[in-house]
């Protein structure tokens, strides 16, 4: 037996399936549901308002009735067309025959499901039954009522999950929509200035007519959800015997790996700008390696000895010293330094040399030694408050002018996220790599900085373990708020992202072009969000 699916589950997959459904099945769909909920509110606001209603009964049930079958009809179609979406063929389906079908147990349905809603215990397997009966009908299947029944008893607790939930979501659905209904007019009024025989209505705008219109616009979005559960249920059933969703399964992987293989087929590979032909190979013969020339190769180490980066471990060479005026001034220059910094001592001394006592007293308080060590121990004391204080002042001013854009950044790393730099800075490193002439490194920046642009714009949040497809795929269920920017920025970032994983991780060569088109994709990004 299949594990049976919960609720969730298999609603999450109703909605997946009516997502894939083709617009002419959605079209089939309001075909039949469209004039049967225009009609059945006609006729409450025309039996509950009109006194000659009572005159046009008959005529106006036998046309609430044929509304009914013509729904009914098409909504079997309806599920048929999803049924086909999981289970690809081409059934025979005689429509007289699904007409009459309808004809005869729809009216049954009208009568049992508000039987079985009263005895509680079997209202689950008689919707299931006769939304399985239809579709079965037409699918053309030889007993559509056996099929149907055998359907509708498989997992009832999921039957019963599944009503539940539904309810849940129509009674909310519902209750949105009333009050949408009765405040709508009075904001109008309110923030517009609108006035409407709706607002003069008041509190009698909550009516039969308001509430039956906000019932039958909830059922409008929640009846094909249902049916769509129960189109899973019957699929799931019948492949317990005919395997028909492993098949599926298997279409599926199929026509990936065919996808694959095309593309794999189909992607140019990069070929020289042209094939030499082969050259025969030549003979070998064998040389004799040549002997080394004794004067080239002390030529060649002098050249290298004479480098700057030696010269200063080589001694002065003999001689008499340079003369010129030029090293003339220099040995001034250097002679007038040595006499100031002479001069300097020479006071120094003069200065704190202790005299002797007038009385010619050896005993003097301070000694030479002892003052030696104060004047060098208050040298240091200012020297270390200097250091100390320009120190902190440096650190203070690289602190200030360091900017993230500084920092040792490293590219490579795969766990680097776009949110640790500013996009001014992404596109600085960017500009670096390029002017190194690294493109690949160049790219990753220029990834980085568009991913930080949509975070910033909140089109996307950024996290470490989010792929480039989590983002394109992020930014297209964001941008459905904003038609304008889905249409423009959605397919440009979807380039982009292509052309990074191509060269980043795919095979493909990463050139200045590639760069540069990078670039001009996410200025074009910029550029569609600024203008939305």
């Amino acid at each position: 037996m299949k594990r049976e699916l919960g609720a969730i589950a298999i609603l999450e997959e109703a909605v997946n399936l009516l997502r894939a459904a083709p617009l002419s099945s959605v079209v089939a769909y309001l075909a039949g549901a469209t004039p049967f909920l225009l009609g059945l509110l006609f006729f409450l606001s025309d039996m509950t308002r009109s006194p000659f209603a009572f005159e046009h009964l008959a005529l106006a049930s036998l046309g609430l009735s044929v509304l009914l079958v013509w729904k009914s009809v098409w909504q079997a179609v309806f599920s048929a067309r999803l049924y086909r979406q999981l289970s690809p063929g081409d059934g025979p389906w005689n429509l007289p025959r699904l007409i009459l079908i309808q004809c005869a147990l729809q009216p049954l349905g009208l009568a049992a499901i508000p039987l079985g809603l009263l005895l509680t215990i079997p209202f689950a397997w008689i919707v299931a039954f006769f939304r399985n009966v239809a579709m079965f009908a037409a699918l053309g299947d030889p007993d559509p009522v056996a099929a149907g029944r055998k359907q509708a008893g498989l997992w009832p607790r999921q039957n019963w999950s599944v009503l539940g939930l539904a309810t849940l979501a129509w009674l909310l659905l519902f209750a949105n929509l009333l009050i949408t209904i009765v405040f709508l007019p009075g904001l109008a009024r309110s923030f517009l200035g609108i006035e409407s025989d709706f607002t003069r209505l008041g509190i009698g705008i909550l009516n039969l007519s308001t509430v039956a219109a906000s019932a039958g616009l909830a059922w409008l979005v929640i009846d094909p959800l249902l049916d769509a559960v129960y189109v899973l249920r019957c699929f799931y059933g019948e492949s317990l015997a005919t395997g028909e969703d492993l098949r599926a399964a298997l279409r599926r992987a199929a026509s990936i790996a065919a996808l694959l293989l095309l593309m794999i087929v189909t992607t140019p590979r990069p070929m020289p700008a042209q094939i030499e032909p082969a050259q025969p190979e030549p003979a070998r013969v064998e040389t004799v390696a040549p002997m080394i020339d004794p004067a080239r190769l002390d030529r060649s180490i002098d050249e290298v000895i004479r480098r700057r980066e030696f010269t200063w471990r080589a001694p002065r060479p003999p001689g008499e010293e340079p003369q010129g005026r030029w090293m003339g001034w220099y040995r001034s220059l250097t002679k007038m330094f040595s006499d100031a910094v002479q001069w300097v001592l020479d006071r120094w001394h003069q200065w704190f040399e202790p005299k002797p006592s007038p009385g010619g007293a050896k005993d003097a308080p301070v000694t030479p030694r002892m003052l030696e060590w104060l004047i060098g121990l208050a040298l240091a004391l200012v020297a270390a408050a200097a250091v100390f204080f320009f120190r902190r002042r440096g650190h203070a001013i690289a602190a200030e002018a360091a900017t993230p854009a500084t920092a040792a950044v490293n590219l490579s790393d795969e766990s680097l996220t776009a949110d640790q730099l500013p996009e001014s800075s992404w596109r600085k490193l960017a500009e670096e790599w390029l002017a190194k002439g690294d493109c690949r490194l160049a790219l990753r920046a220029l990834y980085l900085a568009g991913l930080n642009y949509l975070g910033e714009h909140e089109l996307i949040s950024i996290r470490r373990w989010k792929s480039g497809l989590d983002y394109v795929r992020e930014l297209e269920r964001r941008a459905r708020a904003k038609p304008e920017v889905a249409h423009e920025i959605g397919p440009a970032f979807a380039r982009n992202v292509a052309m990074f994983e191509r060269g980043w991780y795919g095979s493909h060569a990463v050139d200045r072009a590639t760069v540069e088109a990078f670039a001009a994709g996410l200025n074009e990004i910029r550029n569609h969000a600024e203008q939305a």
